[in-house]
């Protein structure tokens, strides 16, 4: 079953130049073993993959390739921004828009702000 994914380089704008990390969505259903074996096959030291939540906007699972975590810094990025290309998630416009991530470490608080060439992801 295809998986849409977004391959995004955390905390640049040069494609390659930051720190890069997949996002898978809709993986709700793909098993742990399955999450390693697919952050194994990038090459990237994380990936994160998500699903619905009943306590946030969006639950988000990270894994290195040889285990899960319950949290990370720029696959945290790295997700809101796919979600933003994605138009899961609003563009801020005059003011900033909050989200809410369900993460191994709890609801974790997102708030995106309007900044002069992309979104500032706070």
């Amino acid at each position: 079953m295809p998986y849409p994914v977004d391959w995004v380089d955390a905390f640049t704008t040069t494609p390659f130049g930051g720190n890069g990390c997949a996002v898978v969505h809709n993986a709700d259903g793909l098993s742990p073993e399955t999450c390693r074996a697919f952050t194994r096959e990038t090459g990237l030291v994380e990936c994160t993959f998500l699903g619905p939540s009943d306590k946030a906007d969006v639950a988000v699972r990270y894994f290195m390739p040889t285990r899960q975590i319950p949290f990370a810094g720029h696959p945290t990025i790295a997700t809101v921004a796919s979600m933003l290309h994605r138009g899961l998630v609003p563009m801020p416009g005059a003011g900033p828009v909050a989200i809410t991530l369900e993460t191994g470490a709890g609801v974790v608080p997102v708030e995106i702000r309007p900044g002069p060439d992309a979104p500032l992801i706070v």
